[in-house]
């Protein structure tokens, strides 16, 4: 195997699932929802430069409409000590019986849309945007999640091969459920105390701080890793290296360096044969658009740079997954 840099991107596809507990209908509406008209464009970019990338979607945008979402539930659901984390009293007090507006909760069209585009794939985001490392929730629980979004995925014609973690919350005694539904994958967090546990509301303002400030400044490392790294263990683990935080008007001045500090980890990786793994929100591109797309661009620009000089390759989690699984047979057999 060719020991080229990677360059991998995961984008967590969530609607209004993704941010339920924190923001209002109306305010995801006024801000966020624009990622509808992002997804289009970001799909053409991709398919002309020929970019990898996977989808991790909420199993609950798979529905056509409330009455195919409400036949889709697992009997069992997490028990949050925090009920506001669950979405199910949600469900039954606002989508079903009031109605809510479905673009924002269903997405079956753009999801076809997604894996229609040449070298995208489509990953799962559990089926109730389960929180796994908060206080309540269950082993069984998860499982039963994690069936249920196999099952609609299945029903509209999709094979999930790998997970991404809502808020990044990794339970490493969840990966035997992994195993046992199928799944060879996951996006696991940057091996540094202050991304380790993934995020949550209850993050400390210096652990939050911390990590506004590594989006300007290395202070965590370039968080790239070789890919038998990721065939240590089964499921493979294909750790994010950043966050593509959206432009800020307030920092502004601090552009050139949010770029360079992108920039710089995937030249390392490039010249070094390493993966580097890069993930955000479609909604994170919704606002200040024009700011966000020429930034993307130039991520885009800097990879293709890469590719010519040093071979890097653009590749989804699937992808490299398979390569992971091809290294670790490998070794079985040498070992064998």
């Amino acid at each position: 195997m060719r020991n080229n840099g990677r360059f991998v991107i995961s984008l967590d596809f969530e609607l209004y699932w993704g941010v339920r507990d924190i923001i209002t209908l109306d305010q995801y509406e006024t801000q966020m929802s624009s990622e509808l008209e992002v997804i289009p464009k970001l799909l053409k970019l991709f398919e002309e430069q020929r970019i990898h990338a996977t989808w991790a979607v909420v199993g609950l945008m798979f529905c056509e409409h409330a009455n195919e979402m409400m036949g889709s539930i697992p009997q069992q659901k997490p028990t949050y000590e925090n009920q506001n984390l669950s979405p199910y009293p949600y469900i039954e007090d606002q989508i079903f019986a009031g109605g809510q507006q479905e673009a924002f909760h269903f997405a079956p069209g753009i999801i076809k849309t997604i894996q229609k585009t040449k070298n995208q794939s489509i990953s799962t985001h559990t089926f109730s945007h389960y929180y796994c490392l908060e206080e309540g929730q269950t082993v069984e629980q998860f499982s039963a999640d994690i069936a249920a979004a196999i099952r609609i995925a299945e029903k509209k014609g999709f094979n999930i091969q790998s997970i991404v973690f809502p808020r990044n919350q990794f339970n490493e005694k969840y990966l035997g459920v992994l195993q046992e539904q199928g799944i060879a994958s996951y996006r696991g967090n940057p091996d540094h105390w202050i991304y380790r546990k993934g995020y949550s509301k209850n993050d400390s303002i210096l652990l939050r701080v911390f990590r506004l400030m590594d989006t300007y400044f290395n202070l965590s490392g370039h968080n790239c890793y070789s890919v038998k790294e990721s065939a240590d263990n089964m499921p493979a683990n294909i750790p994010a290296s950043h966050f593509l935080r959206p432009y800020s008007g307030k920092l502004r001045f601090l552009e050139r360096l949010r770029l360079k500090r992108i920039l710089s980890s995937m030249t390392h990786a490039a010249k070094h044969g390493l993966v580097y793994h890069l993930w955000w929100h479609p909604y994170n591109l919704a606002r200040n658009p024009e700011e966000n797309w020429i930034f993307m661009k130039k991520i885009i620009d800097h990879f293709q740079e890469l590719n010519k000089q040093y071979g890097m390759e653009s590749m989804s989690m699937e992808d490299l997954t398979a390569q992971v699984t091809s290294v670790k047979f490998d070794e079985n057999r040498l070992s064998g």
